[in-house]
């Protein structure tokens, strides 16, 4: 399955929610990806956590315009890279968010993050945080592409 297919249609249904919280979503899709071994609702799964936790983050966090990025691309493997980049006050720790029960948040459970990256893991992919300068954080995964598709 095409993964920018997959962006395409969470930023679609999640739109009304992004608008309401004045935020504006920057795309960088790659061009011409192999197609990806992915199952098309998992992937909507961890991509609405994404983006959701990118928009909570920035809500609570900063005011004025508020941008959420999200790439697209091949990696120098045979995988296909996603990331997922907000302007919010970043994490201190990146390993431990994605620890069941762990939250940043007052409202959180703690398992968003934890349950994407057992998705991700799934698909023989991999997921990872990073804290961005000066400040936020990018959300990345990797999936692998299909067999028999170019890398």
């Amino acid at each position: 399955m095409n993964i920018n297919d997959v962006i395409a249609e969470v930023c679609q249904l999640m739109m009304d929610e992004i608008a309401m919280k004045s935020i504006r979503i920057e795309t960088d899709l790659g061009m011409n990806l192999p197609l990806a071994f992915i199952d098309r609702v998992q992937m909507q799964q961890v991509l609405v956590n994404l983006i959701r936790n990118g928009i909570d983050a920035m809500e609570s966090t900063i005011s004025g315009e508020k941008s959420l990025r999200i790439c697209s691309r091949q990696d120098r493997t045979s995988m296909v890279l996603i990331e997922v980049q907000d302007q919010g006050c970043g994490i201190e720790d990146p390993e431990r968010i994605f620890e069941p029960f762990f939250t940043t948040k007052d409202q959180g459970m703690g398992m968003g993050l934890a349950i994407c990256r057992s998705i991700i893991e799934s698909h023989d992919g991999r997921l990872w945080a990073a804290k961005n300068e000066p400040r936020g954080t990018t959300l990345s995964f990797t999936v692998p592409v299909r067999a028999g598709d170019p890398a």
